[in-house]
């Protein structure tokens, strides 16, 4: 299962993999509105702006290729990252137009939160992982995590992450995250701070 860097061409085919994984999370579907018709339509859309500013940005978008498909996906951003200004414009309006005012609000809203969570110390942030629902427990999540882990040893930094559903955290502590911080994103939506620690 060797991990790759996705090309450019290929973040659509990313972003559908991250809509059909995130479908049913907590944190996009409040953030996308899963209430309201559409929700499938501005999820894409709020996934596909990301991944444009990640490649605006020269961060990390990491794959496993099986039969020309990508099976297993992740985002990162190097430590101390300063995104460029008109990538950013370029989200905003983005997103405004294709997931909408209540969708960009909250998503900067929640950015805005995190943010005072993030170490001070240089660290990767996990953004988004995924494995397509075929190949789910075989293993592809976990060399994912494994290659990222070790990207981050090599620079003597962690992992941060955070996430809104629950039945992710005790996962991520089984390899080594620490839950550092909780808070409430909505009424009835939690996030969970975690980070791991630059180990083996």
């Amino acid at each position: 299962m060797p991990l790759e860097s996705i090309p450019e061409t290929r973040i659509g085919q990313v972003a559908t993999l991250f809509q059909r994984a995130f479908a049913d999370d907590p944190g996009m579907r409040y953030i996308c509105q899963n209430e309201q018709k559409g929700y499938e339509k501005r999820l894409l859309a709020w996934f596909l702006a990301l991944l444009r500013m990640q490649v605006a940005n020269q961060q990390p978008i990491l794959g496993i290729c099986e039969a020309g498909d990508y099976v297993a996906c992740a985002t990162l951003t190097f430590p101390q990252t300063k995104l460029k200004a008109m990538s950013l414009i370029k989200w905003v309006l983005t997103v405004l137009f294709q997931v909408g005012f209540v969708g960009l609000w909250r998503t900067m809203g929640h950015v805005g939160r995190i943010s005072r969570y993030q170490p001070k110390t240089p660290h990767y942030r996990l953004e988004f992982i995924a494995v397509h629902a075929d190949y789910q427990g075989k293993g592809y999540g976990r060399v994912m995590l494994d290659a990222i882990h070790q990207m981050a040893k090599s620079e003597n930094s962690g992992v941060w992450l955070e996430t809104t559903n629950p039945t992710n955290v005790g996962l991520y502590e089984h390899v080594g995250y620490v839950v550092e911080n909780r808070f409430m994103m909505a009424d009835d939506v939690e996030a969970v701070i975690m980070f791991r620690e630059s180990v083996g």
